[in-house]
């Protein structure tokens, strides 16, 4: 190396040196204060309206109105709400039918069964397939249908009505249920009339 390169490599270190040093006089430090890199954050993806409706449903555990509100519109990026929803909702169905409220427990059913998804991906990750919840439905209205007969049994014609009427409101075409509500109707009314005279 030549001299002559060597003493601006040397009178180069020595500015760098001395700027350290009146840097430090000026701030009272000794020491450089390093600069911190900057820091690059990644942008955070977007959080769609309808994604934070839908968990915000799911964590209050309103399964029915989160399924109302994503479906038909799940395969938008929302097929694990929607799953949690549908799993959420059978799970309350269970719990009413094993509490013996059968209406709310058919109710329950009847929703996921409209709105049983038709992909393969997402049928197999529900609890329940088509054929057991249909099972259920099926149980409930032959629960109430029994409690109806229990209640016309004791005479209370209002009260069995009104349970399958509930089973109409399950499965309008019933045909037990309306024969049921016929026969209960027209003796209410024939004792309605004999109380009337």
């Amino acid at each position: 190396m030549r001299a002559s390169h060597f003493l601006i490599l040397l009178a180069a270190a020595l500015g760098m040196s001395a700027c350290s040093i009146w840097k430090g006089s000026v701030t009272g430090t000794a020491e450089v204060t390093p600069q911190p890199a900057a820091v690059v954050q990644k942008p955070q993806p977007q959080v769609s309206p309808l994604r934070r409706k839908a968990v915000s449903l799911l964590e209050k555990k309103n399964y029915r109105q989160a399924i109302e509100l994503m479906n038909g519109r799940y395969q938008n990026g929302l097929e694990r709400e929607y799953v949690l929803a549908i799993n959420g909702h059978l799970e309350v169905g269970a719990d009413a039918f094993s509490l013996g409220d059968y209406p709310s427990a058919a109710q329950t059913f009847k929703v996921v069964l409209n709105a049983y998804p038709p992909e393969p991906s997402l049928r197999e990750r529900l609890s329940h397939d088509q054929k057991k919840i249909k099972i259920l439905l099926d149980a409930c209205t032959n629960r109430m249908m029994e409690l109806g007969l229990d209640e016309y049994r004791r005479g209370r014609l209002e009260s069995a009505i009104g349970k399958w009427k509930g089973v109409l409101a399950i499965s309008p075409g019933h045909h037990e249920a309306k024969k049921s509500i016929d026969t209960a109707t027209v003796q209410l009314q024939a004792l309605q009339n004999l109380k009337s005279r």
